[in-house]
């Protein structure tokens, strides 16, 4: 798999991993519903992976759960859209198809504006972190680690701007 779309998927797994944790009663409340532009300047990634050119999340809510919708453009000018199922948010292991590098994600509100997440796969961490929203409600920040291969991380910080 070439970096961009290893990058592409990152993103996908990683959005896919943020809705499929949110539940209806929480998320209704929680800041991060609404669409997210990533801003490339303000974002890190330790990974050897292409950053995309572009890429978009949409949180919505329904009375099912929150559901994310993503639009990226990768940094060979692919466009990559995806749209996941609703998922309820309850801080407990769920199955997830995702992607192909987790079959698992636990997420926990841990305050008004930020949630933990991680990603497993047959029982080992593949990536965790947090996602926080500015108070002013105008900023996401999505941050982690990756495990790599041999064991050790690499890290990333990417910054969304409210549209």
């Amino acid at each position: 798999m070439t970096n961009s779309k290893k990058h592409i998927m990152s993103f996908l797994v990683t959005g896919a991993m943020l809705v499929s944790t949110a539940s209806a009663a929480i998320a209704a409340a929680h800041p991060a519903i609404g669409t997210w532009k990533l801003n490339l300047a303000k974002s890190t990634d330790e990974s050897n992976d292409a950053l995309p050119k572009s890429e978009t999340f949409v949180f919505t809510d329904s009375p099912e759960g929150v559901s994310l919708s993503t639009r990226i453009v990768g940094a060979d000018g692919k466009l990559a859209v995806t749209k996941g199922k609703p998922v309820k948010w309850d801080g407990t292991a769920h199955p997830e198809t995702g992607g192909p590098d987790h079959d698992h994600i636990t997420v926990k509100p841990v305050g008004a504006q930020t949630i933990e997440w991680a990603m497993t796969k047959n029982g080992a961490l593949v990536r965790s972190g947090t996602l926080t929203v500015s108070r002013d409600g105008k900023m996401m920040t999505v941050s982690g680690a990756s495990v790599t291969a041999d064991g050790g991380k690499t890290y990333f910080n990417n910054v969304f701007d409210r549209k």
